[in-house]
């Protein structure tokens, strides 16, 4: 009987989403940075990643990504006319916590991505992005 209580809670506490790791934090959202315009480059979810097509003509390059104003992470460059694939594992908070990007193991439902910018320098207001797909 000791075994099967034992068992069962090694389950349960198994699949609780960890709390945040201070070590893997963020720096806070930015929010005196934030605008309301936005920008031709699409952000399209696929389970838990997502790919983000830059239709501009302009090469964005040491960014940081910011979803849901709440997590963030750097990304690579992305050139003019490219398309990355990201995933959202990858997106922390300020105070650790990972983004809930789901998957076949989770037993919760994954975070919404609702909106998504681009972060170029500490000065610069952030570049909004479109999300499609969320709802």
């Amino acid at each position: 009987m000791k075994t099967i209580v034992l068992f069962t809670f090694c389950v349960l506490v198994s699949c609780q989403n960890p709390a945040g790791n201070p070590k893997l934090a963020s720096a806070p959202y930015p929010m005196d940075l934030h605008i309301t315009e936005s920008v031709p480059i699409q952000v399209i979810r696929d389970g838990e990643h997502i790919e983000i097509i830059n239709s501009t003509a302009t090469d964005y390059t040491n960014t940081t990504l910011w979803v849901n104003q709440r997590f963030s992470s750097p990304l690579p460059p992305i050139p003019a006319g490219s398309t990355m694939r990201f995933n959202l594992r990858l997106l922390r908070d300020a105070y650790g916590e990972q983004f809930n990007a789901g998957g076949i193991w989770r037993t919760d439902e994954p975070t919404l991505l609702v909106i998504a910018e681009l972060q170029l320098g500490s000065e610069t207001p952030l570049v909004g992005l479109v999300v499609i797909g969320e709802e």
